[in-house]
């Protein structure tokens, strides 16, 4: 019996309340999954973006800076 049958003859008769439950859980799990995949999609991005950027040189160190603000 495929999963679909299965949820459709447990939810057949049970009362209008617990059906809205059972709705409101499987928007949850929806939402979790896509801010999961959001979120997944944005730390790739990121790491993208900042790939290399560790290997350059840098171009003020400490001692530039108290010069400056001294």
């Amino acid at each position: 019996m495929r999963t679909k049958d299965r949820l459709e003859e447990l939810i057949r008769d049970m009362p209008e309340d617990l059906k809205v439950g059972i709705y409101d859980f499987a928007c949850f799990l929806l939402m979790k999954r896509y801010r999961e995949d959001i979120r997944e999609w944005s730390l790739f991005s990121l790491r993208q973006a900042l790939q290399g950027l560790g290997q350059e040189e840098e171009l003020y160190t400490e001692a530039d800076l108290k010069i400056r603000w001294q």
